[in-house]
């Protein structure tokens, strides 16, 4: 990392852990306010801590950062912001164990909504409405947000968006920084307004409507209450949530080309959506047939809601629950699991392997079972009718090792501590997938508490992993070669 120069790095990652946390403290700072809930240094003091580092930073003569600079400051930040909030945990006195506010955290930021806390209504509200702006901050990922408002500041933009276009950006926007992040983040707030204002007319109350929809546009999942969205008992409130889920799980930048070109049909002439709305469609009729015809609900009415909201829940990655589906029929918790591992949409806020790389091995493996036949024959493979080159190929099934390997590796780290399978790779699927709850120990009504400190820290960086899609941080750990 000789090349790396570390003042720079610092005075950019400084500002933006501050600008950071600006943003998640002060509007809890200032519930706590209106609450009187003596909640107010939880708040103040990360940001006065975030502050202070910057101050630290010396004056630079060049605001430009190479390459491997931004990729750096683009990895480390994910894990170094959770500590903020961390520490708003613990100092809240809710939650005592570092390493536990430190999962919180990360849980928080990787849109994962995996919880230690086994009594969430113990929290006061001002603690979790920051626990929900954790979930809708990392929705739309530290890159563009910090590009959004560090638009005088274009090198680190470009080039942090460059190697986190994975998530938010999926086509060549270097030129169009600014524009683009613009774009991304005024969808991101109009679908969240919407939602807030359709939660509010269909009975939640000003807290909740906020709460949960931070929560479902980023495909988050925390909920302020232990029972989740079925504290409701609203079949309205679990269509509107699961329309946004589905919403946030669709690439951002195709809210704008639909805009522009005036033309929702834009959306269903986009192959991903396409796949990816008919795999929730199939997915819930066939959860709704086997929930009726196994007798877990009286009716086709109540197979069908709950089939509906959980499948859904589980295709976005978001981990809302409406019931405890933990005795649920084995085909459709399994099913579940592999619409976990499946994914989003590519540039949305949810998370998985992805519907474009599920496209991609179909295609690969149609080409190579046609090879077969005719070992003459040259077949290409696109995606949205571009082709793909070779070294595009193999970087996808170098991700894709990557991925199963990282997903199996922490799935059997955990069984060494005598957790069973169900559990230890439910919860390694979850985290990586950015799912939050799984099955066994870790389901819908259980939590991950039950792990000790080094699994929760293992399954905290696994998380981080998920969310950065595996590559940015290898390629940190090996910056020097690159």
């Amino acid at each position: 990392m000789s090349n790396l120069r570390f003042s720079i790095i610092y005075k950019f990652e400084t500002f933006i852990l501050f600008i950071l946390s600006l943003v998640t403290f002060i509007p809890p700072l200032v519930y706590s306010l209106y609450l009187e809930d003596e909640e107010i240094l939880t708040f103040l003091i990360p940001v006065l801590l975030a502050l202070f580092l910057y101050s630290l930073s010396v004056p630079i003569k060049s605001h430009k950062l190479s390459e491997k600079e931004a990729l750096f400051i683009a990895v480390s930040i994910w894990f170094i912001f959770p500590v903020f909030t961390a520490l708003g945990y613990i100092l809240s006195g809710y939650i005592h164990d570092p390493i536990d506010a430190y999962f919180e955290s990360v849980s928080g930021f990787t849109t994962t909504g995996a919880s230690i806390l086994e009594d969430i209504e113990k929290l006061p509200e001002s603690v979790l409405l920051l626990r929900s702006i954790t979930n809708w901050i990392g929705g739309l990922g530290f890159a563009v947000f910090a590009v959004s408002f560090l638009s005088t500041r274009l090198p680190i933009g470009r080039a942090i968006v460059k190697f986190e276009s994975s998530k938010i950006v999926e086509e060549k926007i270097e030129p169009r920084v600014k524009e683009v992040t613009k774009i991304v983040f005024l969808v991101y707030i109009t679908l969240t307004v919407i939602e807030i204002i359709l939660l509010k007319i269909s009975g939640l109350s000003w807290y909740n409507s906020i709460t949960y929809t931070f929560s479902t546009v980023a495909t988050g999942g925390f909920a302020p209450e232990n029972e989740s969205v079925g504290a409701f008992n609203s079949f309205a409130v679990e269509i509107i949530i699961s329309l946004f889920m589905i919403m946030g799980a669709i690439n951002l930048q195709l809210y704008y080309v639909a805009y522009k070109k005036r033309s929702v049909i834009r959306f269903f002439s986009d192959q991903e959506v396409i796949v990816f709305l008919a795999i929730i469609c199939g997915s819930v009729m066939f959860a709704t047939a086997v929930l009726y015809l196994s007798g877990f609900y009286p009716d086709m009415y109540e197979s069908f809601r709950y089939a509906l909201f959980q499948i859904v829940s589980t295709a976005t990655t978001t981990g809302f629950s409406s019931t405890d589906y933990s005795d649920w029929h084995p085909s459709v918790l399994s099913l579940m699991m592999i619409l976990s591992l499946i994914g989003a949409v590519g540039g949305s806020t949810g998370g998985g392997i992805k519907i474009f790389r599920a496209i991609l091995v179909y295609k690969t493996v149609k080409a190579e079972l046609k090879k077969i036949a005719h070992p003459k024959a040259v077949y290409r493979i696109t995606i949205k009718g571009k082709p793909l080159d070779v070294s595009t190929i193999s970087m996808f099934w170098a991700f894709l090792s990557l991925y199963v390997a990282t997903t199996v590796f922490f799935g059997f780290l955990l069984t060494l501590s005598g957790h069973d399978l169900v559990t230890s790779f439910s919860a390694s699927i979850a985290c990586i997938t950015s799912l939050g709850p799984g099955l066994g120990d870790v389901g819908p009504a259980s939590n991950f508490s039950a792990f000790n400190d080094f699994e929760k820290l293992a399954l905290s960086f696994e998380m981080i992993f998920g969310r950065l899609e595996i590559i940015p941080v290898i390629s940190m750990l090996f910056i020097k070669n690159i």
